[in-house]
């Protein structure tokens, strides 16, 4: 693997990981904070380093969605810090859990592509069941803290 590859695998497996912990952990004290960062910094170059990719692998559907992905983390990050409405704590919510599911669609597309048997419907495939039932759990969990005033 050349140096982009590696780079891009170790930012992503950092970014899973911290955003994994991000989101069992109770929100909002330092530690939330930190892997926060930390998260946003890893997605943001994970998302540039799928575009360097390019030359190597050529175009594929990771480039549209690692776009897409780095406006959500954007988004997320620019509630969470700026706090321009009320409803600053919902946004950010959702769109640092839509990025983080992202990460998690994508690593998992990655399998199918290693094989040669139909790689990019199984690819698709595993992306559809990731978002679903991720936007499942996301939204139940954004009616609750919608109904307990967050």
């Amino acid at each position: 693997m050349d140096f982009i590859s590696i780079t891009h695998v170790t930012l992503a497996v950092t970014a899973t990981l911290s955003g994994a912990i991000v989101l069992a952990r109770r929100k909002g004290d330092v530690l939330h904070t930190r892997l926060g960062k930390l998260f946003v910094a890893c997605m943001v170059l994970v998302n540039i380093t799928a575009f360097a990719l390019w030359p190597k692998y050529g175009f594929t559907f990771f480039q549209p969605l690692a776009l897409w992905n780095l406006v959500w983390v954007f988004l997320g990050y620019y509630y969470a810090t700026k706090k321009p409405n009320k409803n600053w704590l919902i946004n950010h919510y959702y769109f640092m859990s839509y990025a983080y599911v992202g990460v998690l669609a994508a690593a998992l597309a990655r399998i199918p592509l290693s094989f040669g048997f139909l790689p990019n419907e199984a690819a698709f495939i595993s992306i559809a069941v990731v978002f679903g039932i991720s936007t499942y759990i996301i939204e139940k969990q954004g009616k609750r803290l919608r109904v307990i005033g967050i």
